[in-house]
């Protein structure tokens, strides 16, 4: 630590003032797709404004649940909110699907919501959140049909491409249809496997196995990833037996692991605590990658650029929550935040 904090600095103004102050958190999970609207009025003009209130407020409430728990909502009372509140936290929104009459206005809302905006309101009404994003993974999924037989693609796999789940806290992206064969996924094919993953530059893969039946489906599977030695690893999904369609699988299967994020990255401590970081690199591309990773965590309040040398940079930031949460924040983010007994505190490429 010592010797990177004397290291000659380069004089790289605009680097350094990037990192003087914790950049905001990219606005991935502050997106919500998919919102139908449908209003009946008198006139066409009040048939619309009654869907945009209805569409905006429903937005709204879905991001709530997204960033916060049910206890905390129930503790809170925030079951609600009104048309105004939740008009004053959008940024913006475009609407797919559009059709209208003298009395009657449909659509489909896809809404950008202000991540300042909601910040505030969230921390006003004293309701804790998490606005982080885990690291996001591929899903592969699997149909099973009434035969017995394993196939990609179909209505299964186009649920996860259009339903916005790579705005989810744990966000997912859903392969393409020829990027792997369904026999190379169904006896998870290690070759195969590593190269999808390579080729999407993603460490983990979701393979999920859904059969629908009249009026209900079932879902479940199993999350891989390699090891440094290339063996492969293995997580259960836990099945999912339930009413409705592959939708409605896909978001109980998303929303059960927002939820398991939530519960370890939720901050209810307020207290801040200061650290003082080296940050490793080979390159300046990879500072880069490192400095953004640190900056913009959300966890991390401010982040100060004490010294730089071409190999390292001594800073010291601020955070909230446990030391814990401020590694598995970063992890995400494709760092690795360890202690080292020569360097103390450091951050390395995951």
């Amino acid at each position: 630590m010592q010797a990177i904090r004397q290291a000659v600095q380069w004089a790289f103004a605009g680097l350094a003032a990037g990192v003087m102050t914790a950049s905001a958190l990219a606005d991935g999970p502050f997106t919500i797709d998919g919102v139908a609207i449908d209003a009946r009025a008198d006139t066409a003009y009040d048939a619309q404004r009654t869907a945009m209130e209805e569409g905006q407020t429903q937005g709204a409430l879905r991001l709530i649940e997204r960033l916060t728990l049910p206890e905390d909502r129930m503790q809170s009372d925030l079951l609600l909110i009104s048309a105004e509140d939740a008009a004053s936290l959008i940024a913006g929104l475009q609407i797919s699907d559009e059709q209208r009459s003298a009395t009657r206005y449909r659509g489909v809302l896809s809404l950008d919501f202000d991540p300042r905006a909601v910040r505030r309101y969230l921390s006003g009404l004293g309701v804790p959140f998490v606005e982080s994003q885990a690291a996001p993974m591929a899903v592969i999924p699997v149909t099973e049909l009434g035969s017995g037989e394993r196939v990609l693609g179909g209505d299964w796999l186009e649920v996860w491409r259009n339903n916005g789940f790579e705005h989810a806290l744990t966000p997912v992206l859903a392969v393409e249809d020829d990027a792997i064969s369904a026999s190379a996924v169904v006896s998870l094919n290690v070759s195969a496997l590593r190269s999808l993953l390579d080729e999407m530059g993603l460490e983990r893969a979701m393979v999920l196995v859904a059969r629908q039946e009249p009026g209900s489906v079932r879902a479940g599977g199993v999350i891989i990833s390699f090891d440094g030695e290339g063996g492969l690893q293995r997580e259960t999904v836990a099945p999912i037996s339930l009413s409705g369609g592959f939708e409605d699988a896909a978001r109980a299967i998303v929303e059960r692991r927002e939820q398991d994020w939530k519960r370890a990255s939720v901050v209810r401590d307020t207290t801040v605590a200061e650290l003082d970081l080296s940050i490793l690199f080979d390159n300046l591309a990879e500072w880069r990658e490192l400095q953004q990773a640190v900056t913009g965590a959300s966890l991390i309040q401010n982040a100060r650029l004490d010294a730089v040398s071409r190999t390292g940079a001594a800073m010291t930031i601020t955070h909230r929550g446990a030391r814990e949460q401020v590694m598995a924040e970063l992890s995400a983010r494709g760092a690795v935040l360890a202690e080292d007994e020569a360097l103390g505190w450091t951050v390395r490429s995951r």
